[in-house]
């Protein structure tokens, strides 16, 4: 695997994707399957001519770039490796990049030396009913979403003509541990991803689940989840109908199950870490105390983030970004009066770990504060320099108090590669 140092931006993803086709012609496919919102081409690369057809989606979410290192290098392996395409007996049909348009507002982070700080000042993420990865069609109770995003229609189209038996979509997290979702029971495969977690030098995730309502399969591997189970949860902890506050689709994988009977995985991958997020030792606080303490702290960041687009939302543009903002604005407060809501629940009173109680005080509320990147971006579009001044300084402070409190360690790009790429060959492979 090559030693990757750095992102590679999207004319320079499609570059290596031509050079594979015209290095291996016939048994490596390129073409355009449809366009982005902007009118980018989402393309298609295909690589073999095997029995069972594999599909691979990169960049479901445009802040999440692992997914192309990925692909480019399993493409090429399985190019170069004609003992390993016939063991596995795989058709690989894989998106390098499924939603352009977002990938492109986030290439200002992906070179150079990385850190939280030009992670938060260059990110971009689209509101739940524009991601590739939350606005397939569905019909749930009183939740009736029919208008997949361009991009999310394009993929429906491919997996209707692939049918895969394997499905992965190439997520990454961004401050936790190594974690997993698969679509169904596997015990057989979890001591082998383990094991390559482990190999890498990474750390497997051991703080609070991603959304409270995953069911555990093992450590760090949880089933996979739909947007019913979200309507459920605030069904249950807030008033009111729940498909006002969710406004968009179900995953990818949950949609999928209409069209073929796939095995699913994804792997969570995170950009940083620290040494306390596998910490099982007691934390001196229960998980209600910690995960209210965060969700407060997140307020606070949300309360910050309306108070300075409020000085520029009359001038806003109609733009991506302004239309990100404004969706977490009016969503946020009610998904944590739902997240403090969940905690009256019995397992929230025993001692937290040490892990949990970083992740739900420092590593989540970080999430929040990228929205405050988004604003900063807005203001030097609208030419608000000061403003713009005034929340680069913010974020500065926020991001080192979150590298004080956390010892927070940068990750190297190429073992997250290899367990993503190894995650993916190890359940090729235990499909036998």
């Amino acid at each position: 695997m090559p030693d990757y140092g750095e992102f590679l931006t999207l004319e320079e993803l499609r570059a290596e994707a031509r050079a594979l086709v015209a290095a291996f012609p016939g048994l490596a496919r390129l073409e355009t399957v449809g366009t982005s919102a902007e009118g980018r081409p989402i393309e298609l690369l295909t690589v073999g001519h095997g029995r069972r057809p594999a599909l691979l989606a990169g960049v479901p979410h445009p802040n999440e770039p692992i997914g192309t290192l990925t692909l480019n290098f399993l493409c090429r392996l399985l190019c170069e490796d004609a003992e390993l395409r016939a063991r596995l007996d795989t058709t690989l049909y894989a998106i390098p990049v499924a939603d352009p348009d977002g990938f492109v507002l986030n290439e200002g982070w992906f070179k150079g030396v990385f850190s939280p700080l030009r992670y938060a000042l260059n990110y971009y993420r689209p509101p739940h009913r524009e991601q590739v990865e939350w606005s397939f069609p569905v019909e749930y109770k009183t939740l009736h979403f029919s208008t997949p995003a361009p991009e999310t229609a394009v993929l429906m189209r491919v997996m209707e003509r692939v049918r895969p038996s394997f499905f992965y979509s190439l997520h990454n997290a961004g401050f936790c541990g190594v974690y997993f979702y698969v679509s169904r029971d596997r015990p057989e495969l979890y001591p082998s991803l383990h094991r390559l977690v482990a190999d890498q030098g990474l750390p497997l995730h051991r703080g609070e689940p991603e959304v409270p309502y995953l069911r555990t399969l093992a450590p760090a591997v949880y089933r996979l989840f739909g947007i019913d189970e979200a309507y459920d949860y605030y069904a249950a902890t807030l008033d009111g109908d729940p498909a006002a506050l969710i406004e968009a689709g179900t995953s990818s994988d949950d949609w999928l199950r209409r069209v073929a009977d796939a095995f699913s995985l994804v792997c969570e991958l995170p950009y940083y870490t620290a040494p306390a997020l596998g910490d099982l030792g007691p934390a001196g606080s229960t998980r209600r105390e910690a995960v209210l303490a965060g969700v407060a702290r997140a307020e606070a960041i949300h309360a910050e983030c309306a108070t300075s687009f409020g000085r520029i939302s009359g001038r806003a543009p109609e733009h991506r970004l302004t239309r990100s903002v404004r969706d977490y604005l009016a969503k946020t407060p009610r998904r944590l009066a739902a997240e403090r809501e969940h905690t009256a629940a019995a397992e929230y009173s025993r001692e937290a770990t040490r892990a949990e109680a970083l992740d739900a005080t420092v590593c989540k509320p970080f999430y929040h504060a990228l929205y405050l990147g988004e604003v900063y971006r807005l203001a030097g579009m609208v030419g608000e320099p000061v403003l713009a001044d005034a929340l680069e300084a913010h974020l500065g402070e926020l991001t080192a108090r979150l590298e004080r409190e956390s010892s927070l360690v940068v990750l190297p790009l190429r073992p997250l590669v290899a367990v993503q790429a190894g995650a993916g060959l190890l359940a090729l492979a235990a499909a036998d």
